[in-house]
């Protein structure tokens, strides 16, 4: 059974990325890796909002004063995505595949999808013409 240290951890991990996407996108010259940054930061927000909603009925409230973000050690756009993949998946591994989570795998689903959607177009904007 997930517990709340589970999801606490993981929000904590989310926010440690929203800081470093948050200083790529202040750091990154290409207009449309900047841009592509903006648009995945926003993506991963609503993530981790509709996951953590998902499981407060099971696991309950956040306490205030809950969250103390721990930054990854990736530092390029592209590591940051594979870093929150690789989050994601274990994640979803431990919530295991119990009805009582479908909802939350979904949405865990859809964003894996997301994620490669990302690390596609990154790759594209970094291919020689």
């Amino acid at each position: 059974m997930i517990k709340v240290d589970t999801i606490t951890e993981l929000v904590n991990k989310i926010e440690g990325f929203q800081t470093r996407l948050k200083e790529l996108h202040w750091n990154t010259g290409p207009i449309s890796i900047h841009k592509l940054i903006d648009e995945f930061q926003d993506e991963l927000g609503e993530f981790e909002d509709a996951v953590v909603e998902n499981a407060v009925p099971f696991v309950g409230f956040f306490e205030v004063g809950t969250l103390n973000p721990v930054l990854p050690t990736e530092s390029d756009f592209s590591g940051v995505l594979e870093g929150i993949r690789g989050l994601v998946i274990s994640y979803k591994r431990e919530i295991g595949d119990s009805l009582m989570w479908s909802g939350s795998i979904n949405i865990i689903d859809d964003f894996l999808s997301t994620i490669n959607r990302f690390i596609y177009l990154v790759k594209i904007e970094k291919k020689p013409l």
